[in-house]
């Protein structure tokens, strides 16, 4: 886990992508402890794709509901995402949170930027003073709100796949129907 979040819509969405395929790709090593835990890591799976589903809704409210000014990204050229006004209002909530990876934010934006964050971080501020009250906490509430269900599913999901790297680690006897089974290796 790193010290600032990536909080930007691409990082979001991928993050909730992660967990989707995880189900499918997670078991690479083939672990022995992964059946205890593949029933919650197939519920995580299917609410990340939920919220996947409703990260779209709200970039639609957020470009036709709540009458937000337009906002154009600086790069978008690669990205078929549709409405800019709203992915770029998603990020210009999302920098307001303390722990936001400003870097990664723009970059994802532009790549080309050259300026400074903290001066970009600032101007993002000061679009959202700009908004009426109404529409600040139209955007806080869809943006922030969605931010902090999706810190607790990746924190959830972040301890189970902990739990089953951590067990591996230490090849963990395993209780079966058929009796103890020793593990393959034990570091001693």
């Amino acid at each position: 886990m790193s010290l600032f979040k990536k909080y930007d819509w691409w990082s979001i969405g991928d993050e909730l992508q992660r967990i989707c395929d995880y189900y499918c790709d997670g078991n690479e090593k083939d672990s022995q402890y992964w059946d205890f835990y593949s029933e919650q890591i197939n519920e995580m799976g299917a609410i990340a794709a939920d919220m996947f589903n409703e990260m779209q809704e709200i970039r639609s409210r957020l470009s036709f509901k709540y009458d937000l000014p337009y906002k154009k990204l600086d790069f978008y050229e690669e990205d078929d995402a549709g409405s800019h006004t709203a992915i770029s209002w998603w990020n210009t909530a999302a920098c307001m949170l303390s722990d936001v990876d400003m870097v990664t934010l723009i970059d994802n934006e532009n790549p080309m930027f050259c300026g400074d964050y903290d001066t970009e971080k600032e101007k993002r501020i000061k679009s959202l003073e700009r908004l009426t009250k109404k529409q600040q906490m139209q955007l806080y509430t869809e943006v922030v709100g969605f931010l902090l269900r999706v810190n607790e599913l990746v924190a959830a999901f972040e301890v189970i796949t902990s739990t089953i790297r951590e067990l591996e680690y230490h090849q963990s006897f395993l209780a079966t129907k058929d009796g103890i089974k020793e593990p393959t290796a034990a570091w001693l």
